[in-house]
């Protein structure tokens, strides 16, 4: 058998259109998936699900979506299951990280970084795991951070609140749906080098690599080949756990 298969297999990835969320689809699609991505910028996930079928030839079915909106995610998820069949894995990867002090953060800001970063979270995992119940098998794999684990930058307490909030929303999910297949993990990466952290100082980048035992940012690929992992066969035993992949910049 070959390692990491996933033929026959479909995943969802929420935030697509570009950065990890782009590398991860693109992984997943490598290894024989069929893949539905959304976000909530269309004109960039047009050209990544184009780019997607060129590289990969698999099916690549894509929609814009507020996944803050549970009836926007329902209606995905639904559109999803009758275009591709069925979802086997799903990857929460979408969050935004607004850079602003607590005196700075409005209440309104506060409540759509939680909706954007853990509540949708709970609308894709609510929509998907009737349907992995019934196939008796599942990969739901969401993205936390370093951040949720060690506070994050000074700044964006709320998008390290929500980070932490993912880890426990894992880890009591598991035991709701292990019995049936489904396995329920997080991935807290370090530093990557994305669109969100280009709008770091070099100071704020630098003082990152001091920390840091490889001595360079993350790719997105490296997100990537973890999320490969954790959806694969070969993962089968490994639930209710948070994969740390930042380069040895917090060793817990």
């Amino acid at each position: 058998m070959s390692f990491g298969n996933l033929t026959g297999k479909v995943a969802v990835v929420t935030g697509a259109a570009q950065g990890m969320g782009k590398a991860i689809a693109l992984g997943l699609a490598q290894r024989g998936a069929d893949i539905a991505i959304c976000d909530i910028k269309k004109d960039e996930l047009e050209i990544a699900c184009a780019e997607l079928k060129n590289a990969t030839g698999k099916k690549v079915y894509m929609q814009k979506v507020d996944i803050s909106n549970e009836a926007q995610v329902n209606q995905f998820v639904s559109d999803v299951e009758r275009q591709l069949g069925k979802i086997d894995i799903l990857v929460n990867n979408a969050a935004i990280h607004p850079l602003h002090a607590i005196e700075e953060i409005s209440s309104d800001e506060w409540d759509k970084v939680f909706a954007v970063n853990i509540k949708a979270h709970f609308f894709f995992c609510k929509a998907v795991i009737p349907g992995m119940r019934k196939r008796k098998f599942g990969r739901i794999i969401s993205i936390s951070s370093e951040a949720g684990k060690n506070g994050g930058t000074v700044a964006a307490v709320h998008y390290a609140a929500t980070k932490g909030a993912v880890l426990s929303f894992v880890r009591n999910l598991a035991q709701q749906v292990g019995a049936d297949g489904i396995t329920v993990n997080a991935i807290a990466p370090g530093r990557i080098e994305t669109a969100m952290t280009a709008t770091a100082t070099p100071e704020q980048t630098q003082k990152f690599l001091d920390k840091s035992i490889i001595k360079r940012l993350g790719s997105p690929a490296d997100i990537a080949y973890a999320v490969c992992y954790l959806a694969s066969e070969e993962a089968s035993f490994v639930t209710a756990e948070t994969m740390a992949v930042n380069g040895g910049t917090l060793r817990d």
